[in-house]
């Protein structure tokens, strides 16, 4: 993961979001932190944050159903596509996919920031 945590144009942004089994106990799912701090060496990862749902009011266009999020900025398509071949990736998903019963993904190419 490189130091640079600005985001600009042209880059992709990776949102990740986790459903964790119910059965999980509390100690399971703070374990599975490890996931995300498994991924931080990838070299193609500029950033990377991760979280709980945050309790946030309900609305009819919020989905807090969600256990953990996960975003992560990459420099280009490209490094996002050799993201998600790399082998440190790929270990991870084998080993933590148990843990889930639902993934989405939400890619997006940063058009514009604030700064």
């Amino acid at each position: 993961m490189t130091e640079s945590s600005i985001i600009e144009p042209g880059q992709v942004q990776h949102f990740v979001m986790f459903w964790l089994k119910p059965q999980l106990t509390k100690a399971e799912i703070a374990d599975f932190t490890g996931f995300f701090e498994a991924l931080k060496p990838i070299k193609f990862i500029k950033t990377l944050n991760y979280g709980l749902a945050a309790a946030t009011p309900i609305r009819p266009v919020t989905d807090n159903s969600f256990t953990y999020a996960l975003t992560i900025t990459f420099a280009n398509i490209e490094d996002h596509n050799a993201y998600q071949e790399d082998k440190t990736h790929l270990d991870a998903v084998e080993k933590y996919s148990k843990n889930w019963y639902r993934v989405v993904v939400h890619d997006i190419v940063v058009s514009s920031t604030k700064g």
